[in-house]
């Protein structure tokens, strides 16, 4: 399914729903070619469809105990292994146009119904998810957006900005003990302390290794965000949120071969790797974020981003600040230490 018009082309799959496109009309390169290998699915999901470009997890975040597995959950949840249908095809409004699509979780009964909208003669997409809890019971549950950008995207010198806060690394190639000691052992945005040393979570060049670093936004940000910026290329892609609807930031370093194959923006209501019995029985909250939230019976949550695609020229440097207003996002880059504000207009 594509929606496009004079800057940008976008496409997602009915199959999971994934995002498996997202590119500037004069830029040869899609940001979201990125797909694990059917080869390397978790044996929950062998038979399912691919993790690709940008799906969702929607449910749980990470593997199901034995109880859910036994009862038919999925690992990353139901959503990404169901084929989605269409609820109102491509519709052309006063300035967008816009698909509707859906999908009914048949063991979670979680069901989620998503408006993808393109504004005219922009690179700004905006992103409306309801999701319904169709259980007779109130129950924990999570949401997150599983943002991967990878192919000829993703290079060693692919840069990566966001006002995140504290942060905590994730097990991955890293051993991790536990997270009793997530908040003495914290860091702040952008440097990251992993077990072999320091490093700038900006840079793609720093670790050899894959691993998760997990954060939280300062109380002072209404909005979270978070660019990857190819600067060969000269274009960055982007994500802006409302905090309360997404708390955390999950930013996943894939490497593998040698060389950095994917960096994913997994905004998202949990940051932490664990079942909801793990996060109940403990105190597992991280500077008073919990990693899940609650859903009641019969209730609809809503949730809205935006995601956007922006021109840079040679003496980019780093994304500073988003300011997110009624009709348009105004982005603060510097410029080998020159300040400039790109309006995108919705």
């Amino acid at each position: 399914m594509e929606l496009k018009n004079e800057k940008v082309c976008f496409e997602m799959t009915l199959n999971g729903s994934a995002f498996t496109k997202f590119q500037l009309l004069n830029k040869k390169v899609n940001p979201l070619d990125w797909k694990l290998p059917t080869a390397r699915l978790p044996e929950t999901n062998i038979g399912s469809f691919d993790f690709q470009g940008h799906f969702l997890c929607l449910g749980t975040w990470g593997m199901p105990t034995e109880g859910e597995k036994k009862a038919g959950l999925k690992f990353y949840g139901e959503v990404n292994t169901e084929i989605w249908k269409v609820d109102a095809p491509l519709s052309n409004e006063n300035n967008s146009q816009s698909i509707t699509t859906s999908c009914k979780s048949p063991v979670e009964k979680l069901d989620i119904v998503r408006k993808v909208e393109l504004f005219n003669n922009s690179s700004v997409i905006k992103i409306s998810e309801k999701i319904t809890n169709n259980l007779p019971i109130g129950r924990p549950y999570n949401i997150l957006q599983h943002a991967t950008m990878g192919g000829k995207f993703i290079n060693q010198k692919t840069i990566l900005n966001s006002n995140a806060g504290k942060g905590f690394y994730q097990n991955g190639q890293y051993t991790r003990n536990g997270y009793d000691d997530i908040e003495s052992t914290s860091y702040d945005w952008p440097y990251a302390v992993l077990p072999d040393g320091k490093t700038d979570l900006r840079l793609s060049n720093q670790v050899q290794k894959s691993f998760v670093s997990t954060h939280i936004f300062p109380e002072s940000e209404k909005y979270g965000w978070a660019t990857l910026t190819n600067v060969e290329d000269r274009f960055l892609i982007g994500y802006v949120w409302d905090t309360n609807d997404y708390p955390w930031l999950n930013i996943w370093h894939q490497y593998e071969e040698g060389e950095v194959k994917g960096r994913a923006i997994e905004f998202a209501t949990c940051g932490m790797w664990q079942p909801f019995e793990y996060m109940m029985s403990n105190e597992s909250r991280f500077f008073g974020h919990n990693s899940f939230e609650f859903i009641d019976a019969g209730e609809t949550k809503h949730k809205l981003y935006f995601m956007f695609l922006l021109p840079i020229d040679a003496h980019f440097t780093e994304v500073e600040k988003i300011q997110v207003n009624a009709h348009s996002l105004d982005i603060s880059i510097n410029y080998n230490g020159k300040n400039k504000v790109q309006i995108l207009k919705f």
